[in-house]
């Protein structure tokens, strides 16, 4: 290809990006770590061009930056703040706008991750253009190109299933050369169906899993591979099988001014098929040659189902669970999660736990005999403000296989005995009043966390810096929430066993699909589902085997093993869930009314125990069918005539 036709690439690409109301060409070289460059002076030096590929990089979500996601270079979402999962108390923060059912498509969240992921999307592409022109990587008997351009080509997909899965079927930008003197009005772009979006990034996953290793060593942690293509063409598909994409009448409207319908009406069940082979495809050539669940094992050769979740998602020790990452500084979010701990004098343990999480997802948790709560005969309930019988401890409460480790201390007031007999992913993710802190190596010992108002971590002292909703979230929480070199698990293959698991059930492969649910209880530390006995001794659960009954249990397994992971937002979604008015009891506790929207409850954090545990709504949240998918920017439908917007957010 010569110089004008890669001129022509360049400045269509940039023509198409200005449309999109995005930035200017020479922006795409601001960004690149050294100095400002022309297209040819960067692509015909290696460590240029190779920081031009950091720069595509470094549009990867760095999903745990949800206090500033909009700022600078962050890239990530506000998914956990949206969703039952999660509350920030600060109320500046914009997740509490989007809650209150204030986000139009005017917005500036309307704009963030449509803007963004599409320049990368353009970046991508001008490497991908540009790249044989550098030389140098083609030295010393190895040509690097190939290998760098996959990796372009799978974030460039990557990127375009981000879009798809926010705001639905997106324009597809293309590769082909666009001539300057093409007219404007022949540039803009409709949007594709979600089937051609589908096709396309399925395609370019299976055109850059070519060129790509196997996978990424220790020294190239968080560059794309083999795995990240095969893992990820099956998430697509697993989107594009789902309701929200496979026959939603409710997208009845969402059509191109030619009339085009963009999300089918009707379900096509191969769809589930084709998700279903691609994640056999995966587990095949990869599992467990080169991925396996974390387990982490005590000295007398028993599993630490604790350790093994936590150590699996807290982002700190590399494990061969992890398919795909993001290295950055872990900072703010372990702030976020880290109560204030008025009383010490520790930084490591001091931090503003203003990111709550919500009774709802304290209730979804399984009990320690992998039950329900509603299920368990030993679990009690109570209304309003408990008695004596509901709170307070006789002894030190410890891991039944660390006695060690604490969860909390003996006390007489301060926890809650629906705390106690909890599965070990309970205490991972969630911090409840009277817990002990995960870093108990300090001089001050085993740290009990009070959240109630008057407590080292309550609205007393810690004023905006505790839950709002009684309760914090404490998963990837660290021993120092002052260091934050550390890793974002953006897919691990407990969420490929569990994406294979709906596939096997939508196929009506009961047995299937509960082999692979039961090997995330089994590291869970939890009863399997079947008859008989466990390998860890526990008595299997008996389960209807129809696909209602089996889709029930894979999702709120996915609720529980993915809980804080950023997934919940969307599986919701593309559930068609998200609107339930009752609770299922499943994916939304029977109790709760409206799914995503209506009441959330947590606990009454202004006041001490016992009126403490009394459960309380802390927020009425609103969602609404067009909640489904986030808007387009009004601007951009404004300014090009081929774009329609999304069901329900035409601008008024």
């Amino acid at each position: 290809m010569n110089t004008q036709d890669m001129k022509k690439i360049f400045k269509g690409i940039c023509m198409i990006v200005v449309l999109l109301g995005l930035s200017s060409c020479n922006d795409f070289f601001e960004s690149v770590p050294g100095h400002v460059s022309d297209m040819d002076d960067t692509f015909s030096n290696k460590n240029k061009t190779l920081a031009f590929l950091a720069n595509v990089y470094s549009y990867v979500p760095t999903e745990d930056k949800e206090r500033y996601f909009w700022d600078g270079d962050n890239r990530g979402g506000l998914w956990t703040g949206i969703t039952i999962e999660g509350n920030y108390s600060w109320d500046w923060h914009q997740s509490n706008e989007f809650n209150l059912g204030n986000i139009t498509s005017g917005s500036r969240l309307a704009l963030h991750f449509y803007e963004n992921y599409y320049k990368a999307i353009a970046r991508a592409s001008i490497f991908i253009s540009n790249v044989d022109k550098c030389n140098e990587l083609a030295t010393n008997g190895r040509d690097e190109r190939p290998q760098r351009k996959a990796e372009a080509r799978a974030l460039r997909a990557y990127y375009y299933f981000m879009l798809m899965r926010i705001h639905g079927p997106i324009p597809l930008l293309g590769e082909e050369p666009i001539d300057m003197n093409t007219p404007l009005a022949n540039m803009l772009k409709a949007r594709n169906t979600i089937d051609e979006c589908v096709d396309y990034i399925v395609a370019e996953l299976d055109e850059a899993y070519k060129d790509l290793p196997t996978k990424a060593t220790r020294s190239e942690l968080g560059r794309v591979d083999k795995a990240f293509c095969k893992a990820y063409k099956a998430q697509v598909l697993l989107y594009a099988a789902s309701p929200l994409f496979n026959g939603n009448p409710d997208m009845e409207k969402l059509k191109n001014a030619d009339g085009t319908q963009l999300i089918p009406l009707t379900e096509n069940p191969q769809k589930w098929e084709k998700a279903r082979d691609a994640y056999k495809a995966f587990l095949d050539e990869f599992v467990p040659q080169q991925f396996s669940l974390y387990y982490k094992k005590t000295a007398d050769g028993k599993t630490d189902y604790y350790d093994s979740y936590r150590t699996a998602t807290a982002g700190q020790t590399f494990t061969d669970e992890a398919i795909f990452i993001r290295l950055h500084d872990h900072a703010d979010r372990l702030y976020e999660i880290t109560p204030c701990h008025k009383h010490v004098d520790n930084d490591a343990i001091k931090g503003g736990l203003g990111l709550s999480t919500t009774q709802e997802m304290v209730d979804l948790h399984f009990t320690d005999k992998g039950l329900r709560i509603e299920d368990d005969p030993d679990y009690v309930e109570f209304e309003g403000v408990p008695g004596p019988e509901h709170y307070g401890w006789p002894e030190d409460y410890n891991d039944p296989v660390v006695p060690e480790r604490t969860y909390f201390k003996q006390n007489d007031d301060k926890t809650l005995k629906q705390w106690a007999h909890r599965e070990p992913r309970f205490y991972v993710n969630i911090t409840f009043n009277g817990s002990t802190w995960v870093n108990d190596q300090t001089t001050w010992g085993k740290v009990t966390t009070e959240l109630n108002f008057n407590g080292n971590s309550g609205f007393n002292q810690c004023g905006w810096d505790t839950p709002y909703g009684g309760y914090g979230i404490r998963k990837m929480a660290a021993d120092n929430c002052r260091s934050g070199r550390h890793y974002i698990p953006l897919l691990r293959l407990a969420e490929i066993y569990l994406g294979y698991a709906e596939t096997l059930s939508a196929t009506n492969d009961f047995t299937s699909a509960m082999k692979y649910i039961n090997m995330i209880r089994n590291r869970a530390g939890i009863a399997e589902y079947g008859t008989g006995t466990d390998e860890n001794g526990y008595t299997r659960i008996p389960y209807p085997a129809t696909r209602e009954e089996v889709d029930k249990r894979i999702r709120r397994e996915r609720i529980i093993e993915l809980a804080f992971e950023w997934n919940h937002y969307f599986d919701v979604r593309r559930w068609c869930v998200a609107d339930m008015q009752n609770g299922d009891g499943w994916i939304y506790p029977s109790w709760h009314k409206g799914g995503e929207g209506g009441s959330v409850s947590g606990l009454n954090y202004r006041k001490d125990p016992p009126e403490f545990f009394e459960k309380a709504p802390f927020e009425n949240r609103v969602f609404e069918k067009r909640y489904y998918l986030l808007p387009i920017a009004d601007e951009e439908v404004r300014r090009n005539q081929l774009m329609v917007q999304n069901p329900g957010w035409q601008a008024e």
